[in-house]
């Protein structure tokens, strides 16, 4: 079951659609849904922190997602998701959208990726966008 964190300020919309953020994420997360997702939103300074010490780039990114160990507690988290909202906000002007499109999109992406999807090599990046913008056409 997906849980939203906001450790960066979000615009008051964003935060009245934590609803349709938490069913963005269960869909993408199919057989998964029921296991505790912690999804968090958060600034430029946190995710470039984690990207740096877990993956080893010293650079700004949109999504992480970590699949965490199995631990012995009923009830922990299986994975985490950290979406940098000022990236975000940027990508989404780019793209011509709202930021709350930008963070649906984001939030499937990143729990595609807690089911197991990939997005590493180009065919495997078409492949996982058809499947969140189709996911999120279901919203």
């Amino acid at each position: 079951m997906p849980e939203l964190f906001f450790e960066y300020a979000a615009p008051p919309e964003v935060k009245a659609a934590a609803p349709a953020l938490r069913k963005a994420a269960a869909l993408a997360l199919g057989r998964h849904a029921r296991r505790q997702v912690n999804i968090i939103y958060t600034g430029a300074p946190a995710i470039k922190k984690l990207n740096r010490r877990f993956l080893a780039k010293d650079r700004l990114t949109d999504v992480i997602a970590f699949n965490l160990p199995p631990a012995p507690v009923p009830g922990s988290p299986w994975g985490e998701i950290y979406i940098c909202v000022p990236v975000a906000a940027r990508q989404a002007r780019a793209m011509g959208h709202s930021l709350l499109t930008e963070l649906l999109v984001l939030t499937a992406h990143g729990a595609l990726h807690l089911a197991g999807w990939d997005d590493a090599a180009p065919a495997q990046r078409r492949r996982m966008n058809a499947r969140t913008a189709a996911l999120l056409k279901k919203l």
